[in-house]
């Protein structure tokens, strides 16, 4: 019997949304695009019952058989993508022992630690990559490269501020990490472009601002889903 185990790692939709858009912003819009979503979200499916089977004690193989489903999806979804442009393949092929990395996380129930989330972060800004090359050759390093450094940025500052606010959140340690990081990427934003310093400003604001205070989960992601949809705009904007 098949078993399906609901998503609750909210962070994850703006990590699927915004480095493919940025792709998309930087070298334009192909019918593969839609393709690499659907992927990405079937891979982020399929894993998440994958490592949930990895965690849990008490095994049940239905939950193997959801992410054979999703694997399915996974297979129809990129083979186009790699055929279309091979350069892709590598990106792809980079993401597999980053993957196992994330699965040994699972497998020992420690799925919220720092270098698991970094892990995550780089397989999202890796599709970034993907979505530029669809229109771009991988020699073109000028137009790709941005696409995943300005995601990266982003998001690595979101893992320490989430750290801040909800598991560590009497850390100083990740407390000062955060601001000083934050602090960090608005002055490399206003060398790279005035654009990419006013993208991150709100990031280093609500790490200062919000920090200590008492704030529901449910509303943390809130505000990081208007700070992502904030610089999804901005970022594209500069990289269009």
């Amino acid at each position: 019997m098949f078993k399906f185990k609901k998503p609750n790692q909210h962070g994850v939709w703006s990590m699927i949304v915004v480095p493919i858009a940025f792709g998309i912003a930087a070298s334009g819009f192909t019918f593969l695009h839609i393709l690499l979503y659907i992927g990405v979200l079937a891979a982020y499916f399929m894993s998440d019952q994958v490592f949930f089977y990895l965690k849990k004690r008490k095994k049940d193989i239905g939950y193997i058989y959801t992410a054979s489903i999703f694997a399915l999806i996974v297979l129809i979804s990129f083979i186009p993508i790699v055929l279309y442009r091979n350069d892709t393949l590598w990106i792809f092929l980079l993401m597999l022992p980053l993957s196992f990395i994330n699965a040994y996380f699972a497998k020992k129930k420690n799925e919220r630690a720092f270098t698991n989330d970094l892990i995550a972060v780089i397989i999202f800004c890796l599709f970034g990559i993907i979505s530029t090359l669809l229109n771009t050759a991988i020699s073109n390093i000028q137009t790709w490269l941005p696409v995943f450094i300005i995601s990266f940025m982003y998001f690595f500052g979101t893992i320490l501020y989430v750290k801040t606010m909800i598991r560590e959140k009497k850390s100083t340690k990740y407390k000062w990490s955060s601001w000083i990081y934050h602090l960090c990427i608005v002055i490399v934003g206003f060398v790279i472009s005035p654009l990419v310093m006013v993208m991150y400003i709100p990031s280093l604001i609500r790490s200062i601002v919000l920090y200590g205070k008492k704030i529901k989960i449910m509303h943390v992601g809130l505000i990081e889903i208007a700070n992502s949809v904030f610089v999804l705009v901005v970022g594209s904007m500069y990289l269009h």
